[in-house]
């Protein structure tokens, strides 16, 4: 039978090799989800796009920070947020603003899906809109998120050994608690749904008015806008089942921390805590997977745009090598 210590050795064992994995294929997949949003003719002309892009930039920063301290502490002890108060605050900070932003541009993405199946000249729907829209989602986090800030400190952790960064009890934590459940856990993900459906329902109703002298336009127009729709709303449905673990447990936390507990169920809960951080982070790796498995479209630009990049690189290699050989051999 395990005892305690095998139980942190195997998570140990078990971060150290499953959180870089996700690193890695993650910051790749939304390298990649940039490069094909971006450069795309068929994708790169739809504002959503752009709302897509920025996700994919707040998931590969969120993995390769966020991800990375916790690998750092769980695997190897190393925890500066537990040292310098200053880190205790800005790693809270920005888990905050780095949790909400991504789901804040593919809520986004799922309004402008919307307005897109009421009219192709609603104003939402242009880059300039959808920058600022970006840039005053990032200022609203940014200014939403300032209690980690007030309130996250560094005290002694509930076994008394050792010192974490953590969120006081009392008030604060039951607002955490209830901030956690209805921000990440209602809010966003109800409002994505609602948009979605809102969007099916407007292009059913396309669907059902289609007249002859339309009918390529329209069907054209319907297949565009369902294909990204379509990857929305399944990477809505891969976040709400992956984030709703960690929210459940942080209301849950919040609630029951005037309980007395005893130092097992202390070690239990922290240990399930810890298991529960992998899932945030596989689905910020997800969205690429999601994307290619998802859409006939993204995966069709993704093997043309690795066909034309792999065909340059090789076109300009033959013809550095072929200058190369010239001039060795030239007298």
């Amino acid at each position: 039978m395990w005892t305690t210590t095998d139980f942190i050795i195997f998570q140990k064992t078990f971060f150290s090799v499953l959180v870089p994995i996700i690193i890695i294929i993650g910051t790749v997949g939304s390298i990649l989800n940039v490069i094909v949003f971006s450069v795309s003719k068929k994708l790169r002309s739809s504002s959503c796009s752009l709302y897509l892009i920025f996700a994919s930039i707040t998931y590969a920063v969120y993995l390769n920070t966020v991800a990375l301290l916790r690998l750092l502490q769980v695997s190897y002890n190393i925890d500066p947020a537990s040292q310098w108060l200053w880190f205790c605050k800005l790693r809270y900070y920005s888990v905050g603003i780095l949790l909400m932003l991504p789901r804040s541009y593919m809520l986004l993405a799922a309004i402008d899906r919307y307005f897109m199946s009421k009219s192709r000249q609603h104003r939402f729907l242009s880059y300039r809109i959808a920058l600022k829209m970006i840039v005053l989602t990032f200022f609203f986090w940014l200014i939403v998120c300032v209690h980690f800030v007030i309130f996250y400190n560094i005290k002694i952790s509930s076994n008394g050994t050792n010192y974490v960064c953590s969120n006081p009890p009392g008030s604060y934590s039951t607002f955490l608690s209830f901030y956690s459940i209805l921000i990440n856990g209602i809010s966003i993900p109800l409002l994505m749904t609602i948009f979605g459906l809102l969007t099916l329902h407007n292009l059913k109703h396309y669907r059902n008015q289609i007249h002859n002298n339309f009918i390529i336009l329209v069907q054209r127009r319907k297949k565009e806008e369902w294909s990204i729709l379509r990857m929305i709303l399944i990477q809505l449905i891969v976040n709400v089942i992956l984030s709703l673990p960690v929210t459940i447990y942080l209301f849950y936390n919040g609630l029951t921390q005037y309980v007395e507990k005893s130092s097992l169920r202390n070690f239990i809960e922290n240990y399930i805590y810890n298991m529960f951080t992998l899932l945030p982070y596989i689905n910020a790796a997800a969205s690429f997977y999601v994307y290619s498995l998802t859409s006939r479209t993204f995966r069709k630009e993704l093997c043309y745009l690795t066909i034309h990049f792999s065909t340059s690189i090789k076109q300009s290699i033959i013809y550095h090598s072929r200058a190369l050989f010239t001039h060795s051999f030239t007298p």
